[in-house]
């Protein structure tokens, strides 16, 4: 049996797009063995574990500085674990930490890896982390041997970053299963009535870790608007923590606005549906986004969205087909996106319905697992 050698900084059970993308992918395709190093974020997780179908290694103590020695450390383990187990093929998550850890492995072991690109941040921020090794950095593009990408967006990031291999376009899925599970009028009744909405109030949802990129205070600002302006009955629900979590909430009383946005902080994922199930629209107007999975989730759901044209959002959004566009840092722009999805139920049916068809049509973790069953093949001729 194949063995693949997964190189990600994080992994389960810290959650986000890529971890879930590696666990759905191996779930699916059982003809490989899999091993994964990853940082040991939280010293109370176990050095060794199994998850899924990934035998599962972490690096480090649980301290706030291991994931910047985490190349460092994932190679010792890796080239330790490689004269025993004998691995095919290398797998980077993304091209930062683990990247590094790849190529380096690369030029000692002769394994060729597999590149996949999910990282949501802009190359203005990629830029600023990454100049003081820009040398290695754009090699970590230049020598894999081949690339997937999640989005057009992150495929050409590679292109300008000297990549002149093999680039190809996989997204991440959504898995049906779970996001289109029905949820009983009971208990959606009884999840409005905890959360204090009303029969009449427009749901506003969005699923987001509470950092500048995603433009939270955008959506914040775009309710006084709404709500004092326009005369929308309207409710936010934010899932989701992070760094900025306290300004939003200063934010939130500074607009007035304060009653009508209900913070969760974060939710494990399998939860996800039944909150969704209570929302009309869901929003993140991004100032970046690699693809944009939470989008994918909610319209799977039937939740109309609203996303800026940035990153990978283009890929799946059309404007007034699957979703609605508003402008960057436009609050503005945000409430009237929300006001033509209160006030046109036929546009709002149109999208929901489009929306969903995409996501079954497109973006099924079944569908998403072949296409890469299809990568590790070509890995291992």
């Amino acid at each position: 049996m194949p063995k693949i050698l997964i190189f990600s900084i994080a992994y389960h059970p810290f959650v986000g797009g890529a971890e879930i993308a590696v666990k759905e992918i191996t779930d699916r395709n059982l003809d490989f063995e899999y091993y994964l190093i990853t940082n040991k974020f939280d010293s109370a997780w176990p050095d060794e574990e199994k998850i899924g179908h990934i035998n599962v290694r972490r690096v480090g103590a649980g301290k706030k500085w291991d994931k910047y020695l985490y190349p460092f450390r994932a190679f010792r383990y890796a080239w330790r674990l490689h004269k025993v187990v004998h691995f095919d093929f290398v797998w980077s998550i993304m091209a930062f930490y683990a990247g590094v850890t790849a190529l380096f492995f690369k030029y000692f072991s002769k394994i060729p890896y597999l590149l996949t690109l999910q990282s949501g941040d802009s190359d203005e921020f990629i830029q600023k982390r990454t100049w003081w090794w820009k040398f290695y950095y754009q090699r970590v593009y230049r020598n894999a041997k081949i690339t997937q990408a999640i989005s057009q967006y992150l495929a050409k990031r590679s292109r300008k970053a000297g990549n002149r291999g093999e680039i190809i376009l996989v997204p991440n899925g959504v898995d049906l299963s779970l996001f289109q599970a029905n949820v009983s009028a009971k208990e959606k009744l009884a999840l409005k009535k905890s959360f204090n909405i009303a029969d009449d109030d427009f749901v506003l949802i969005s699923v987001s870790r509470l950092v500048l990129k995603n433009a939270i205070d955008d959506v914040i600002k775009a309710l006084n608007f709404l709500l004092y302006k326009s005369g929308l009955k309207v409710k936010l629900i934010l899932i989701g923590s992070g760094p900025d979590e306290q300004a939003l909430k200063n934010l939130s009383l500074n607009q007035g606005v304060a009653d009508n946005v209900i913070f969760l902080g974060h939710k494990d994922y399998t939860e996800l549906p039944r909150y969704l199930q209570i929302a009309d629209v869901f929003i993140r107007p991004s100032l970046s986004e690699g693809l944009g999975n939470a989008f994918l989730e909610s319209m799977a759901v039937g939740v109309p969205v609203i996303g800026t044209e940035v990153g990978g959002i283009p890929d799946f959004l059309v404007n007034n087909e699957t979703g609605l566009f508003c402008e960057v840092k436009n609050p503005s722009s945000i409430a009237k996106a929300v006001e033509r999805y209160s006030q046109d139920h036929e546009l709002f049916q149109k999208i929901k319905i489009n929306g969903k068809n995409l996501v079954q049509e497109k973006y099924s973790w079944d569908k998403i697992a072949t296409q890469m069953r299809v990568i590790f093949n070509k890995m291992l001729n």
